[in-house]
């Protein structure tokens, strides 16, 4: 048993290394910090004078909101980004085919973009004190930085589901673009989930991102452990529901696409 543990942590590990060899270590610092920059601050301006268009009363809203969202967009798309890469590199048959288990091959590869999601928020949120005056005096700061890791994680089941998709249909990229284009709408971060209609806010609460966002946002305006704890619990039951939906749904379309050849198709 500890060596059956022992060996799946260091299954885990290896797969983030190479994930992050195959996507990262080739990049200059130059163009990586200057995604880290000009993305955020892109991505703020746009929403932030969109806010305005619409008569947004507090614009700092829709900014802190689109810096929360920034761990779940790279979750979300890096973890279904790196399955769907798999096939489109004509590698999955291999991994398939190894004797490795799938849990930690393929949950190792989200290390790198929980990592990656982290460093993307930490340099969002010194843009958005140096452009956007968002004051973080009476932020917990521990609390804050707590939510947003767990953001990164939660999204990253979320990644998993989508990315299963492309063991069956060559579209889950597609998919994923539309489900993240979503995200902007249902997850409360440019106006609060109260002002959607009932049915929304219901799908709403059903993903994750959303209570953890709120979580954040109390965190970040000074609020303890108590006043977001049930948020926090709920964000992590979500999460955790939805990294074991997406291992069960990986398990079973690698089994029928293996029974009718659909994982040889590209």
């Amino acid at each position: 048993m500890i060596k059956k543990i022992y060996s799946d942590i260091r299954l885990y590990f290896a797969s983030a290394w190479y994930s992050y060899r195959a996507l990262y270590a080739w990049q200059t610092i130059g163009p990586y910090l200057s995604g880290k920059v000009a993305f955020p601050i892109a991505q703020m301006l746009f929403f932030l004078y969109l806010g305005r268009l619409a008569g947004v009363s507090n614009p700092l809203y829709i900014v802190i909101g689109n810096i929360l969202l920034l761990p779940a967009t790279n979750g979300v798309a890096g973890v279904s980004m790196t399955i769907s890469g798999e096939r489109d590199f004509r590698t999955l048959p291999y991994l398939i085919a190894s004797p490795a288990p799938r849990g930690p091959l393929f949950l190792g590869r989200s290390l790198v973009h929980i990592i990656d999601g982290l460093l993307s928020t930490i340099a969002a949120l010194i843009l958005g004190v140096l452009f956007f005056h968002i004051d973080l005096s009476h932020s917990n700061l521990v609390l804050t930085g707590s939510c947003i890791l767990l953001l990164t994680i939660t999204s990253c089941g979320l990644g998993l589901m989508l990315g299963s998709l492309s063991l069956r249909t060559r579209e889950a990229w597609t998919i994923t673009s539309m489900i993240s284009i979503l995200l902007y709408i249902l997850s409360g971060v440019n106006f609060p989930i109260s002002i959607l209609p009932k049915y929304l806010q219901a799908i709403s609460y059903s993903l994750p991102l959303t209570r953890g966002i709120q979580a954040a946002r109390l965190a970040m305006g000074g609020a303890d452990w108590l006043a977001i704890r049930s948020l926090f619990m709920g964000e992590l039951l979500v999460g955790l529901i939805y990294i074991g939906v997406g291992y069960l749904l990986f398990s079973w379309f690698e089994k029928i696409s293996l029974v009718d050849g659909q994982i040889e198709a590209m």
